[in-house]
C-alpha cells in the first residue's frame, strides 16, 4: 500500500498543479479590455478602446507626468468620473484601480471630484511619432502603446495636484489599467 501512495501522490500533485496553471491563465485579465466591477468583484461592464470612444466624450489633458520631467504630453480619453457614473458606482467613497501587472491603487472619490482624471486611451502625435511611423502624416492622435502605459492609463493634471502628492501620491497614476471597482 505504501508503494501505491508513492506512485499516486506525485501524479496527483502534478495534475493539481497543471489545473492551477490553467485556471490562473484563464483568470488573467485582458490588457485590451477595461472591466468595471461591483464591490463583490463581479464584472458589471467591459470596455474596449473603441467602445470607450463611442460611449463617452473624450477629454484632452495636456500635462507633465511625475516621470516626464518638464515636458508635457497631450492625452485624450473619457473622464473617470463619467465612467463611474454611467456604471452606477460613482457614489462610493473609494475605488481600486487595478493594473495588468497586479498593481492596485486606492483612489478616493474626493480626489476624483477635485482633479478629474481621465482614463487616457490616446496621445497626440508628435513629429518623432511620425518619423517612427507611429502616426500617419494627417493623424492627430494615436492609441497608447504598452510603452506609453497603455492601452489604458489613468492621467491626472499634475500642475493642479498638491505638492505633497509628488512623489508621495504617485500611485494614483496607474498604467495598464484593466479594472476599476468601488471599495
Amino acid at each position: 500500500m505504501s508503494r501505491l501512495k508513492f506512485l499516486i501522490i506525485p501524479r496527483l500533485l502534478l495534475f493539481a498543479s497543471a489545473i492551477s496553471i490553467v485556471q490562473a491563465q484563464a483568470q488573467a485579465p485582458d490588457p485590451d479590455t477595461l472591466t468595471i466591477e461591483d464591490t463583490a468583484g463581479k464584472a458589471t461592464a467591459t470596455y474596449t478602446i473603441e467602445s470607450l470612444r463611442k460611449e463617452y466624450v473624450l477629454q484632452e489633458r495636456t500635462t507633465a507626468t511625475p516621470w516626464s520631467g518638464l515636458g508635457t504630453i497631450e492625452f485624450r480619453g473619457p473622464l473617470l468620473k463619467d465612467i463611474l457614473a454611467k456604471n452606477g458606482i460613482a457614489g462610493a467613497r473609494e475605488f481600486e484601480v487595478l493594473a495588468y501587472n497586479d498593481f492596485i491603487s486606492r483612489i478616493s472619490a474626493v480626489e476624483i471630484d477635485a482633479y478629474s482624471p481621465i482614463l487616457a486611451i490616446e496621445q497626440r502625435c508628435t513629429d518623432e511619432d511620425r518619423s517612427r511611423s507611429l502616426c500617419e502624416a494627417n493623424q492627430t492622435y494615436r492609441p497608447l502603446s504598452v510603452d506609453d502605459g497603455g492601452p489604458f492609463y489613468l492621467v491626472w493634471p499634475l500642475k493642479n495636484l498638491p505638492r505633497n502628492y509628488v512623489p508621495g501620491r504617485n500611485a494614483i497614476w496607474v498604467w495598464f489599467v484593466v479594472k476599476v471597482r468601488p471599495i
